[in-house]
């Protein structure tokens, strides 16, 4: 059975042809913390909407549109965040099913509400094909009605995170090196690279000393991260 979100796959893109190589996300069947590329909804996992992206086009939504919705919903997401921090900090592994259906319901009713202060585009009466032209805030407020339980994951499951700024930082050392040197010089050097960082940042996620693992590694008895641990 296809997954609904692979519908937004109409075909095969640069950006999935890439994820294929890398061999990780065709067979992979955890969750996803994406920002709602098309590539990314090619495949069969479960996927998680990453909110620093949505607080910043809420902010983008408020200050150059003046949509108050925007700032209603920003408000609930950054509370709801902070109320599944203070009951992780506690060691409790959810919320009450009542503050789930709180904000499950603020989120809708402010979305809801919202709709109407949305611009409307003037009408091309040119065109006589395809879609009707949205205000780029109608979209971004689609998205947020279409998807609100990959927005909203993070209240549902301690696990899951509220964004994807984790997996962002591991990445941006690349984008640093680019920018010191401009690019690598070989394939290889640029395989060695990503090794070496991917291989430090799990070490450091699964609660391991980096420089002794790297001394491991040097030995011969390079540690292998679990691939199940949180």
């Amino acid at each position: 059975m296809i997954n609904p979100n692979q519908k937004a796959c109409v075909k095969k893109v640069a950006d999935q042809a890439a994820m294929d190589e890398m061999g990780v996300l065709p067979d992979y069947q955890g969750y996803a913390v994406h920002d709602h590329w098309r590539s990314d909804y090619c495949y069969d996992c479960s996927h998680v909407l990453c909110n620093a992206h949505h607080l910043r086009e809420l902010l983008f939504a408020e200050e150059q549109h003046q949509q108050q919705w925007a700032t209603k919903l920003k408000a609930c997401l950054l509370d709801a965040k902070e109320e599944v921090d203070t009951a992780i900090e506690a060691g409790y592994r959810s919320l009450e099913a009542a503050r789930v259906t709180y904000f499950d319901r603020r989120y809708r009713r402010v979305l809801r509400t919202g709709l109407a202060g949305i611009p409307i585009l003037p009408r091309d009466d040119t065109k006589t094909r395809g879609k009707v032209k949205q205000h780029k805030v109608k979209n971004r407020h689609d998205r947020l009605v279409n998807h609100k339980k990959e927005v909203l994951a993070f209240i549902y499951d301690f696990s899951l995170p509220f964004d994807n700024n984790l997996a962002e930082r591991d990445v941006r050392m690349v984008k640093v090196k680019q920018k010191i040197s401009g690019c690598f010089r070989s394939d290889q050097g640029a395989r060695v690279f990503s090794r070496i960082r991917g291989y430090n940042s799990s070490v450091r996620k699964q609660g391991h000393n980096a420089f002794s693992a790297l001394i491991d590694a040097f030995e011969g008895c390079a540690l292998t991260p679990s691939a199940n641990k949180n």
